[in-house]
């Protein structure tokens, strides 16, 4: 039995089509495809690590940046409703977070006026774009992305962040008591029959989920650095909002028999437990990283995730392709292409042709641009095209990287060689 299941993993699901299947059907096979993909690719983007890492980068920076959106909270005069937020949301974590609130306003305070505490701005600023930098190499990872934001995007896009979570937290939270009440007067002044009186009140009860669901979306969307489809994101955060809430159970679950913590920890319990919350946290958001991956490029990896171990035979080919097709583009007048319309052109999957066109931007070789203030990036080449030859492309990619080690012996002898014949033998040299 075990056998079997492991073979329906590895070969079997991969074998199966969905044409000529119902859109159930179709919908079902794609998304025992999606998980499994999902759970290779957590594996192999070693994300149990990476959580780890976060876990640690949040630990060292979670006080700075509730410091952060307290100082921005109090500009707008909602400190207090923050502070309910921050508690209701960590209900689980109530004794941590009110100590990560009175470490904050002491944070808060020492920062007032001074060149001390104008050094201790910068660095709190630092802190908050230092782990969300941390946070967005971890998703461009996992979306095979080599190049983070500029400098100059960190500081605009991550700011433009933190000032607007605490607003769009209190209004979040005001929406939902507000479409509670009004949802509530409905039922009060319809008189629905007593079942259906249960029925609404049950949906409400799902209000937290939804909230966790949309944020997580609009993590998805906005961290990588590329443009994620809006149908990508909104599924990866739906996901991710119900596992966080299933985590969330066990975790209070297993908490409430965890009395053995509070025996060996006293008053410390409270640390190595937050903790392990973080940790679950983490894992949660990169699986769901991973979803919303594997949902956008799935047509690349729906006959099972095979394209990372390429002979450099196959990889020189297909960077000859997609610099043909770059370099045909411009010499006939036409747009320049993007990613995706390279990896269709060429029927390759995204991520291939993101990684090729990485490499072909090192070798100077193409450009890459911006349009529409970085909303998608088109490719150009960065050489006459008149002058682009094959062996240029190809002799490009051979000299790629580092190229000689200082004191490495016979290396001119071997070079001369492998330039003059393949043909002789290593025993005759």
């Amino acid at each position: 039995m075990t056998l079997n299941i492991t073979k329906f993993i590895k070969q079997d699901i991969w074998m199966v089509s969905d044409e000529n299947r119902s859109s159930v059907q179709s919908v079902f096979i794609k998304a025992i495809k999606i998980v499994l993909l999902s759970v290779q690719g957590f594996s192999r983007d070693l994300c149990q690590l990476r959580a780890s890492a976060l876990t640690l980068y949040t630990l060292l920076s979670i006080v700075p940046i509730i410091a952060l959106l307290f100082g921005v909270a109090k500009g707008f005069g909602f400190e207090k409703m923050l502070e309910q937020q921050l508690l209701d949301k960590a209900s689980e974590q109530d004794t941590m977070m009110l100590q990560l609130i009175e470490f904050s306003q002491n944070m808060l305070s020492s920062t007032k006026g001074g060149v001390v505490a104008g050094i201790g701005v910068v660095v709190l600023f630092w802190t908050v774009i230092k782990v969300i930098g941390n946070i967005e190499e971890s998703f461009n990872h996992i979306w095979r992305i080599k190049e983070n934001r500029p400098l100059a995007r960190k500081l605009s896009d991550y700011m433009s962040l933190m000032m607007l979570a605490p607003v769009l937290l209190i209004m979040s939270s005001s929406m939902t008591v507000f479409v509670k009440t009004k949802i509530t007067w409905l039922v009060e002044i319809i008189h629905l029959p007593e079942l259906g009186t249960k029925l609404v009140i049950y949906a409400m009860s799902f209000s937290p989920v939804v909230i966790m669901a949309l944020l997580f979306s609009f993590v998805f969307l906005f961290m990588p650095n590329q443009k994620i489809n809006i149908k990508a994101g909104v599924i990866a955060g739906v996901v991710t909002g119900v596992m966080y809430h299933l985590v969330q159970w066990a975790y209070l679950t297993l908490q409430l028999g965890a009395s053995s913590y509070n025996a060996i920890y006293g008053s410390f319990a409270a640390l190595p437990l937050f903790i392990i919350w973080l940790q679950l946290v983490w894992v949660v958001v990169l699986l769901g990283c991973e979803i919303s991956f594997y949902v956008q490029n799935f047509d690349s990896f729906k006959h099972n995730d095979k394209f990372f171990n390429l002979s450099n035979a196959l990889k020189k080919n297909i960077a000859l392709q997609v610099c043909h097709f770059i370099v045909q583009r411009f010499a006939n007048g036409e747009k320049s292409p993007d990613a995706e319309e390279i990896a269709q052109g060429l029927l390759l999957p995204v991520s291939v042709v993101q990684k090729t066109l990485s490499v072909l931007i090192e070798c100077h070789l193409i450009v890459k641009l911006n349009v529409l203030e970085g909303e998608y990036d088109i490719y150009q080449p960065a050489r006459d095209i008149n002058a682009l030859t094959i062996d240029s492309v190809l002799n490009a990619l051979e000299v790629l990287g580092q190229n000689c080690i200082p004191e490495m012996k016979s290396y001119e002898q071997f070079t001369k060689l492998s330039n003059a014949s393949g043909h002789i033998l290593l025993k005759e040299i």
